[in-house]
């Protein structure tokens, strides 16, 4: 007897004697299954990789294409931040230029305000002539229609001084924000 009859317990029945050609077809057909099963996993890590090696291709190829577009948005945008400063600088000669011709307003609407003053006194003084020449109906007649023309013309000036001083604020308005930026 074998050196396993001898081990085992008189409960358990005894093991058949396993022959050496039924081992061998053990070993031969585990070794057909794991052939089988390497050939199997060989073939499925090389589909993997190619599905691998194709998604990282791809990967590439949008990374190339997406850094293009970075590189080329970039540019436009340098070339859009180059055309906003130099519309800037011409603003700001601009937004001077405003600010001098500003300064000049309130001189004006003093001189508007002066002629007011003297067309009111030709005003007087045409009222007068006119009062003294009704002894010639002729001049009388061209005379008032002259004084008449005189207080119109007193009333539109008086208009636009109420106007150049209107401008003056809207100017002083527009040019706020002037003061808020650091330009000379």
């Amino acid at each position: 007897m074998s050196s396993i009859e001898d081990k085992q317990s008189p409960e358990q029945p005894a093991a058949k004697p396993i022959e050496a050609r039924d081992l061998l077809e053990i070993v031969e057909s585990a070794m057909t299954e794991f052939n089988e099963a390497m050939r199997k996993r060989e073939e499925l890590s090389i589909r993997i990789g190619r599905r691998t090696t194709q998604i990282m291709r791809v990967g590439a190829v949008t990374v190339s294409l997406l850094s293009l577009a970075v590189i080329y948005l970039t540019m436009a945008l340098k070339d859009d931040m180059s055309k906003m400063s130099l519309q800037m600088e011409q603003i700001t000669g601009l937004m001077q230029t405003m600010s001098t011709s500003i300064q000049s307003v309130p001189v004006m609407a003093d001189s508007v305000q002066g002629l007011n003053h003297h067309v009111k006194n030709m005003n007087t003084l045409m009222y007068g002539m006119s009062e003294s020449i009704k002894a010639v109906p002729v001049m009388s007649t061209a005379v008032q229609r002259m004084s008449a023309d005189m207080t119109a013309m007193n009333n539109q000036i008086h208009f636009l001084n109420r106007n150049v001083g209107g401008m003056r604020h809207n100017v002083d308005r527009m040019a706020s924000p002037m003061k808020l930026m650091p330009f000379p």
